[in-house]
């Protein structure tokens, strides 16, 4: 049975620092991937799920641990209440391991890694420096595809490694950068594995400066403009001559008003002659002659119809008689015209009347024709 209650130094840490920690001393021996969702969980406050992946991974693929880790294991799973004799399965060997991995900072590792994290590590607290490299060795018993991109952020006091990792890594593969993200605090000690990586990884970002992975791709300065020479001017005996000249200038011409030319429009086209309606031919004439169609049209509907379209020579007056619209003889047309020269004949009277009042004059009896009121 291990016993659980000694371990390494790791006093006053809390449980998901603890497990952080711990994944940090096993990075390049456990599979990245692995690595990789089990610091996700820790991020969640998965904190069963997370050290049971990892131990699991680690029974799984026989890979060797120290008796000090195997005791933080088991410790981690009973504060987890999780099943802390799986501790009892692991490999435990205690010779110290070897870093066999190999790390280059050629080819700009670092590229896109400070714009992919420019708003993330704005809020993010007391952040000291992102540095990245190319691990071109596999890692775990379930390696991924070479070269493997490391990105190693450095915290301050202030700063929560297992949230600033979780954090980073989706803000990098939201960008589509694939990497594995590794984040130290104060106070754990750094493993042979990273600090291989660290001798050999190129700064992305430092807390202070203005690093990032564009700055090795600066545009060439833009050329200044040819300064423009100013065209001699001819000196003057004093200022006052200067100020003579000026008001002894011949003023320049006025310019007249450009006043735009407006052509006449053209004349409208003389319009066709409408034709004349009934009534239009009906107001020529004269009382006499109205009576005169009254009786033709009382009489003879065929004269009538001759004399209101003017083809008699109306000189004869013929006296009107009683109007009767009910006569049989009369046909619909003929009581229609019968109405309506009635009514015309009504309006040239007022009209007759009101021009003798405004006039105060009267026409003889010689002068005026005879005619009959309807």
């Amino acid at each position: 049975m291990v016993e659980v209650h000694d371990g390494p130094p790791m006093d006053g840490f809390s449980v998901p620092l603890r497990l952080h920690n711990l994944l940090l001393a096993l990075a390049g021996r456990i599979d990245d991937s692995a690595l990789t969702e089990a610091r996700e969980l820790i991020a969640r406050a998965h904190i069963d799920k997370a050290v049971e992946l990892t131990t699991g991974t680690l029974i799984a693929g026989r890979i060797p641990v120290s008796s000090a880790e195997q005791r933080e294991l088991a410790l981690v799973l009973e504060m987890s209440r999780s099943d802390a004799t799986l501790a009892n399965d692991l490999l435990v060997d205690e010779t110290e391991p070897v870093n066999t991995h190999r790390f280059s900072g050629e080819n700009a590792p670092e590229f896109g890694i400070a714009e992919a994290l420019d708003r993330t590590l704005q809020v993010l607290p007391d952040v000291r420096s992102v540095h990245a490299v190319w691990r071109n060795t596999p890692a775990g018993s379930v390696p991924g595809a070479l070269p493997q991109r490391v990105v190693l952020v450095e915290l301050g006091p202030e700063g929560n490694p297992p949230a600033v990792a979780f954090r980073v890594d989706t803000a990098l593969r939201r960008a589509g950068i694939h990497s594995v993200v590794e984040v130290s605090g104060p106070g754990v000690a750094h493993s042979e594995y990273h600090q291989a990586a660290s001798a050999a990884a190129s700064p992305a970002w430092v807390t202070g400066s203005t690093t990032s992975s564009s700055s090795s791709y600066r545009p060439e300065p833009a050329k200044p403009a040819p300064p423009v020479t100013p065209e001699p001017v001819a000196e003057s005996g004093s200022r006052h001559s200067m100020r003579s000249s000026s008001t002894t200038t011949a003023p320049a011409e006025p310019v007249a008003p450009v006043v735009p030319i407006v052509s006449p429009p053209a004349p409208e086209p003389p319009r066709k002659a409408r034709a004349e309606t009934r009534a239009e031919r009906t107001a020529d004439l004269t009382p006499a002659e109205v009576a005169q169609l009254r009786q033709a049209l009382a009489e003879d509907p065929e004269k009538g119809r001759e004399i209101a379209a003017g083809k008699p020579s109306m000189h004869e007056v013929v006296e009107l008689p009683a109007l009767d619209l009910d006569d049989p003889s009369l046909s619909e047309r003929d009581r229609a015209l019968l109405r309506e020269l009635h009514a015309e004949l009504a309006e040239r009277e007022r009209a007759e009347a009101a021009k003798m009042r405004l006039n105060g004059a009267s026409r003889s009896g010689g002068d005026q024709r005879g005619w009959t009121a309807p």
